[in-house]
């Protein structure tokens, strides 16, 4: 890209950076301080919770996010619990495989 010459530049002046009619479909805001409102989970996964105005939002939107989290992680801890119970007794009913285990096992060990 070429640089921008004088005769560009004073064109350029010439034009309002903001056109007043249109000032209020801008999709920006105006603010001078934004704060931002991140999270990292135990994986090292970053969420972006949002951009807010003041401090006390992003706080709030963070503390709902980490209530989700720990909901989510106890239902996920249940859950793991559940399946290794399942599992446990699935080979708790197959004698057949526990004998098969056993047999390997003191020959393992000869």
């Amino acid at each position: 890209v070429p640089a921008l010459d004088e005769e560009m530049l004073a064109e350029l002046a010439t034009e309002p950076a903001v056109i007043e009619e249109e000032k209020a479909a801008l999709n920006w805001g105006t603010a001078e301080v934004l704060y931002k409102s991140e999270a990292i989970d135990s994986f090292g996964q970053k969420y972006l919770l949002g951009v807010f105005e003041n401090r006390e939002d992003a706080k709030k939107a963070f503390e709902a996010w980490n209530k989700e989290y720990e909901t989510a992680r106890e239902d996920m801890k249940d859950e793991m619990q559940q399946w290794g119970k399942q599992a446990q007794a699935m080979m708790d009913a197959d004698v057949d495989a526990q004998e098969r285990i056993q047999k390997a096992l003191e020959e393992a060990r000869r």
